[in-house]
């Protein structure tokens, strides 16, 4: 799959997740917090579709848990997407947040000893 093509069906597909969580899945707010979908990527072969995804609370569980909705996922993106073949749906959890959270915080800890 070309790479252009690739990255629209990414951001279709992180759209698509995204409001598919909040809508069909509002429990999920009560037990993490907000639950973002931060980045999604596909394999260049199709094989898999990674959503990278983060929460405020309980990140030790949040990508087990969107698993079970894996499936669901999946079903809606074969639906939406035009694609030759569906990737498998895996979760990442992102962590990225979290680092700038860190550095900020050292940052301004730096301002303050100064």
């Amino acid at each position: 799959m070309k790479l252009e093509r690739r990255k629209k069906a990414e951001a279709i597909a992180k759209k698509l997740i995204s409001r598919y969580l909040i809508t069909e899945y509002p429990e999920l707010s009560e037990t993490y917090g907000l639950v973002t979908v931060t980045g999604v990527e596909i394999s260049s072969e199709l094989s898999y579709i990674d959503i990278y995804v983060s929460a405020l609370k309980d990140k030790e569980t949040l990508t087990k848990t969107l698993a079970e909705y894996a499936h669901s996922i999946h079903r809606l993106l074969a639906k939406n997407i035009e694609l030759v073949k569906v990737p498998k749906v895996r979760f990442r959890y992102d962590e990225s947040g979290e680092t700038l959270w860190e550095i900020s915080h050292i940052i301004s800890n730096l301002d303050k000893s100064s």
